[in-house]
C-alpha cells in the first residue's frame, strides 16, 4: 500500500510544473492577441476599400448619365439661406449627388424637396432625411464613423473628393475670384467646376479622385480630425505648403495639434467645403491639415492631407475606380514650392497622382 502511494502522487503536477504551465499559455495568449488585432484590422480595411470602390462605382454611374463628374460643392436651388450661397460657390457637396446611386434615393428626394420647400435656412437640419447612417460612407477602422455627427446628429462622411495639389483659394470656385486669385482646376474636383473623363489626359489609372478622412469635432486637437489654422502658408502672394508640417504639430506629441479651428472635417455628409469634404494631394497622408487664417473657418482654402486609422497609409479610389493603398512614405517633392497653377506638379508622387492633366 504504501509503494502504490508512492506511485499515485508521483503522477500528479507539482505547484511548479502547473505555474510553468500557466506561464507558457499566458505567453501564448499575448502573442495570439496582436495577431487577432491584425486580422480584425486587415477585414475592416478590406471592408473599408469595398466602401470606397462603391464610391467610385456611383461616381461612374452618375458619369454615365451626365457625362461628367459632380462638382466638389455647388449651389443647391431653392434652400433660402445666404449661407446656401456661401461666397457665392455653395456648399452642397459631391456625395449628395451620389446618394442614388449608392441606394440612397429616397433620401436624395426627401434633402431635395425639403429645399423646394424652402423648409430650412440651412441644408443640414435636423431632420430624418439628414440622420442616419450610410454604411457606404463610413471606414470600419474609424470608431466614430457610424457615430452620429456633433451637429444635429447628422450622418458622417468618411471619404472625401481630390482637390489635387491646387491649395491657393481651393475653397472657391475661380469664376468667382479675380485673375490674381484663380488657382485654376488641379484636381479631378473643385467648386462648381465639373469635369469628365476628357479632362484626365493624364490617365484614368494615374489620377487620384477619393480618399479618406477621419472626423472628430470642430476646435479638435488631434493630428486626425482636426485643422490647424495659420497665416504661415501664405507667403510671397502663393500658398506654401511646407509651414504646415513644421508648426501645426504639438512638440511634445506628435498626434497632436497646436491648436484647433471651427471646422465640421468628415462630420456631415452634405457639406462640399473643401475643409470639410475635400483632400489636397500634397502633404502626405496623414500629415496635419492647415486653413490659412481667414475669419470664417469652414470656407478657407488651405492643405488638407487624407488620413484614416489603417496603419502606415490611407485608402484611395483612382478615377478609373481602382482602389490603392497609399503610404505616409510617399514621394512628395519640394514642398517650399508654391503657387502651381499648371503643368506638372512640384509636389513628387503625391502631387502628380492628383493632378488629372499635369503631364
Amino acid at each position: 500500500m504504501r509503494i502504490l502511494s508512492l506511485r499515485k502522487n508521483s503522477n500528479a503536477f507539482t505547484l511548479v510544473e502547473l505555474l510553468v504551465v500557466i506561464a507558457i499559455i499566458g505567453v501564448l495568449v499575448a502573442l495570439l492577441l496582436p495577431a487577432v488585432q491584425a486580422a480584425r484590422e486587415a477585414a475592416r480595411r478590406m471592408q473599408c476599400q469595398n466602401h470606397l470602390k462603391q464610391y467610385g462605382l456611383a461616381l461612374h454611374n452618375y458619369h454615365d448619365i451626365n457625362s461628367a463628374f459632380p462638382a466638389s460643392r455647388v449651389v443647391l436651388h431653392h434652400f433660402t439661406a445666404s449661407h446656401e450661397d456661401d461666397g457665392y460657390n455653395g456648399i452642397i457637396g459631391t456625395t449628395f449627388f451620389l446618394l442614388p446611386f449608392m441606394e440612397q434615393g429616397a433620401r436624395y428626394e426627401m434633402i431635395y424637396q425639403d429645399a423646394k420647400d424652402g423648409a430650412s435656412t440651412w441644408p443640414w437640419i435636423a431632420a430624418p432625411a439628414y440622420q442616419g447612417a450610410i454604411s457606404t460612407l463610413h471606414c470600419p477602422s474609424d470608431p466614430n464613423a457610424n457615430k452620429p455627427s456633433p451637429h444635429m446628429d447628422q450622418t458622417r462622411q468618411s471619404y472625401m473628393v481630390s482637390h489635387g495639389d491646387g491649395m491657393w483659394h481651393n475653397n472657391r470656385a475661380d469664376v468667382d475670384e479675380s485673375a490674381s486669385s484663380k488657382v485654376g482646376t488641379r484636381g479631378m474636383f473643385a467648386p462648381k467646376i465639373y469635369q469628365g473623363m476628357e479632362n484626365c489626359t493624364d490617365g484614368t489609372s494615374n489620377t487620384v479622385a477619393v480618399s479618406e478622412a477621419v472626423g472628430d469635432a470642430n476646435y479638435s486637437t488631434q493630428v486626425k480630425g482636426g485643422i490647424f489654422r495659420t497665416g504661415t502658408i501664405h507667403s510671397g502672394g502663393v500658398a506654401v505648403p511646407g509651414p504646415c508640417l513644421t508648426n501645426a504639430i504639438s512638440s511634445g506629441d506628435r498626434t497632436q495639434l497646436v491648436s484647433g479651428s471651427d471646422t465640421w472635417r468628415a462630420l456631415l455628409f452634405t457639406d462640399g467645403r473643401t475643409t470639410n469634404a475635400g483632400f489636397t494631394t500634397i502633404l502626405p497622408p496623414n500629415a496635419p491639415s492647415c486653413i490659412y487664417s481667414y475669419a470664417e473657418h469652414n470656407n478657407a482654402w488651405g492643405v488638407f492631407a487624407p488620413n484614416s486609422y489603417h496603419s502606415g497609409g490611407v485608402n484611395s479610389v483612382y478615377v478609373d475606380d481602382s482602389v490603392h493603398f497609399v503610404s505616409d512614405t510617399i514621394d512628395t517633392g519640394n514642398l517650399n514650392d508654391g503657387g502651381v497653377t499648371s503643368g506638372p506638379s512640384p509636389y513628387g508622387v503625391w502631387g502628380a497622382l492628383g493632378t488629372p492633366s499635369g503631364g
